[in-house]
């Protein structure tokens, strides 16, 4: 059990701890959206051409099969949209819809304000600083799970 008290399991489970903390509050503090919503519509909003299903699943580190959950919930309320790509007819872009930009600026003030309060009082030595483990972590993640994917082929 000592290695379940070493620094790398703690801060797993701290990490785990942010990220469900993180979505209790978001979804406390909307009202029209989910915060599981709120992340693919705002890498829309970021994305200079609309990407794929698969594109924007990536993106947001999740599943096509959870992206595609996201995706037809943000096109019942009309703020995304599906396009078939002219490049290949068997993809669909996500395309943000001007109700979707609109929803960004509406709640631009309420972001910046969330932020802002959440960061305060940490230095942005130490943001950059925590950006930086985070963007780490994510490679190596992204390594274990191409290796697991390569495993699940072989099998």
């Amino acid at each position: 059990m000592e290695h379940y008290n070493s620094p790398e399991f703690t801060s797993l489970v701290e990490i785990s701890r942010l990220a469900n903390t993180l979505q209790t509050v978001m979804d406390m503090g909307m009202s029209d959206i989910t915060s599981r919503q709120w992340l693919p519509l705002m890498i829309l909003g970021r994305c200079e051409e609309a990407p794929n299903l698969n594109q924007l699943a990536e993106k947001c580190g999740i599943t096509r099969q959870s992206a595609k959950q996201l995706v037809d919930k943000l096109v019942e309320k009309d703020l995304v949209r599906l396009e078939k790509d002219e490049n290949d007819r068997r993809n669909c872009l996500v395309i943000i819809t001007k109700k979707g930009r609109s929803w960004g600026k509406n709640n631009l003030e309420k972001n910046v304000m969330f932020v802002q309060e959440l960061y305060s009082g940490i230095s942005e030595k130490d943001i950059k600083a925590f950006a930086k483990v985070q963007q780490e972590l994510l490679a190596k993640l992204e390594m274990i799970k191409s290796g697991m994917t390569e495993e699940a082929v072989n099998e």
